[in-house]
């Protein structure tokens, strides 16, 4: 299950809560329904290019040789 942040608009409050996907939007102590935050990942694509340029054409090479 994902960690997601929720914010309150009410008050400003910031939590984190393990839920499911389909989980409702949990309640703030002032009992306002709060909102999820996009958060930043650490996922990060190197390379000149992805699969095309950097796996794709260096196995078609392989198997030509």
């Amino acid at each position: 299950m994902p960690i997601y942040e929720y914010k309150c608009k009410k008050c400003g409050n910031k939590i984190e809560s393990l839920q499911k996907i389909g989980d409702p939007d949990p309640k703030c102590e002032c009992g306002t329904v709060m909102k999820k935050l996009m958060s930043t990942n650490s996922f990060i694509l190197k390379g000149n290019g992805w699969y095309k340029t950097d796996y794709g054409n260096n196995k078609k090479e392989k198997e030509k040789d």
